[in-house]
């Protein structure tokens, strides 16, 4: 039996980040998935980051946050959707200390660890695979829609895993479809309420 806990949409948070691994030290938990958006929105991005890449016990994958920052600081195309908030994600660029860009930069998109023979598909959001080829100037994020079951029963591509795990919206989300659960724990660090977002998996 594993103890698992899925996190994501941290966004500079320290606050929130270091009470949920308090919480998670505490409930013994033999390993954590970070499902991307780890900087943007907070302030404390090279905080944030220090704090998870000095843990063993962490797997972690880009979000649209982490690479819309690498590709001002790599001089790639930026996402058309978002040019209002270039001056924030500049902010955040020019403070981003080299190492943990290096560290974004050779993170995945996706995770499929497998438990006990079952294939668990961990993303920061649903997409078809051509989406998760695309540069992020193309917002591959975005392409599948809001979360509902109409817009995930039509990645063909998910519909092998019982479980897929996602972040992105910063709601909490338990769609089903046919035979597979897609399960949002919620924004761990942009919450208007005085507590963080985080889920737990018994395997």
């Amino acid at each position: 039996m594993y103890r698992i806990a899925i996190i994501t949409d941290i966004h500079g948070n320290i606050s929130a980040l270091n009470a949920v691994l308090k919480d998670i030290k505490e409930q013994s938990i033999d390993y954590i998935y970070c499902l991307g958006d780890m900087i943007g929105i907070g302030p404390f991005s090279n905080e944030v980051l220090e704090t998870l890449f000095d843990l063993e016990n962490i797997s972690m994958i880009t979000g649209n946050h982490d690479e819309s920052v690498l590709a001002l600081l790599n001089n790639h195309p930026y996402p058309k959707s978002r040019v209002n908030v270039i001056p924030h994600q500049a902010w955040i660029a020019e403070r981003l200390k080299k190492e943990y860009k290096e560290k974004l930069e050779s993170l995945p998109r996706i995770i499929n660890p497998t438990y006990y023979e079952k294939q668990l598909h961990l993303t920061h959001y649903p997409m078809t695979p051509v989406a998760c080829d695309s540069p992020i100037c193309e917002d591959p994020f975005d392409i599948a829609g809001i979360p509902s079951k109409e817009n995930f029963s039509s990645i063909n591509s998910l519909s092998e895993f019982s479980l897929v795990c996602f972040g992105h919206d910063h709601h909490s989300h338990q769609i089903e479809c046919n035979s597979t659960l897609f399960f949002n724990p919620g924004s761990l660090g942009v919450y208007n309420k005085s507590y963080a977002h985080v889920m737990q998996l018994l395997i």
